[in-house]
């Protein structure tokens, strides 16, 4: 795993965690604007970079980076964020600082895909992911990766919102192990939510564009954490408020992190 840092060390830390494909260069676009007064720390998933190691489960990922916490000497963070599949590993990190130590103020899930779906799903959904990623390595043309039927479904009718991401996608030129992509489909489509206490969930928010598919993990979401924030968003597509207005996604983040929860 990689790790990106922005802003003083001795600042209030924020642990931005990116989606599927992306790297922490993405979480940096909206968190350079935070770190003018945080300690801003962002991850490569694994499977993601160039360390050559796979992404095997969020709880994997949520070890490293706890860990990497702990090798800073960081017993606080004020907002845990993670878009789409690193939505779901900053709720594994989340339960992963409970059992170490470390207090986590607020956390801002945004866009996860928190579903528990059937193996036989999983095993189609291995067979999509391998395809989008094969035009990816094979292309490397954001046209023609905004283009294939999943980025068209999760997208809908404004999946061309995609573009700027996908064309860092193909500039990357990333390689996608099998296991990766296995570990991808099972972070996403196989969720298990842990038990947070009643305060924990307080201090939570998850964060959905109305038009998105995985909005409707809600249900299971809010039946788990009835506590929670919840809110949603009109006009932008999946995680497409971060990828299109980054500022205006920093200043949302900001809000957040002020926001008295405590009620």
């Amino acid at each position: 795993m990689i790790f990106r840092e922005a802003g003083n060390e001795g600042s209030p830390a924020v642990l931005l965690i990116h989606g599927m494909l992306c790297t922490a260069e993405d979480s940096l676009s909206y968190g350079k604007y935070l770190a003018e007064d945080h300690f801003v720390i962002c991850p490569t998933l694994d499977g993601h970079g160039e360390d050559k190691y796979d992404l095997i489960s969020a709880h994997d990922e949520a070890v490293k980076i706890v860990a990497y916490l702990k090798e800073k000497d960081i017993n606080s963070v004020s907002l845990l964020q993670g878009c789409s599949m690193g939505a779901e590993v900053a709720l594994s990190v989340l339960k992963e600082c409970e059992r170490n130590g470390i207090t986590v103020e607020k956390a801002f899930f945004d866009g996860g895909p928190f579903f528990d779906f059937h193996p036989l799903f999983r095993k189609f959904m291995e067979a999509v992911f391998t395809s989008l990623i094969s035009r990816i390595e094979e292309s490397h043309d954001s046209e023609v990766i905004v283009s294939h039927p999943f980025v068209r479904f999760v997208g809908g009718k404004k999946a061309d919102a995609f573009r700027p991401l996908m064309e860092k996608v193909a500039e990357g030129k990333q390689h996608y192990t099998q296991s990766s992509v296995k570990g991808m489909v099972e972070t996403c489509y196989h969720c298990q939510l842990p038990v947070l206490d009643r305060e924990t969930q307080k201090r939570c928010m998850f964060f959905f564009s109305r038009e998105e598919p995985a909005r409707k993990s809600r249900k299971r979401l809010k039946k788990a954490y009835p506590d929670a924030l919840y809110t949603s968003i009109n006009g932008h597509p999946h995680c497409g408020l971060m990828i299109n207005k980054p500022e205006s996604y920093s200043k949302m983040l900001r809000s957040y992190m002020m926001l008295d929860c405590s009620k």
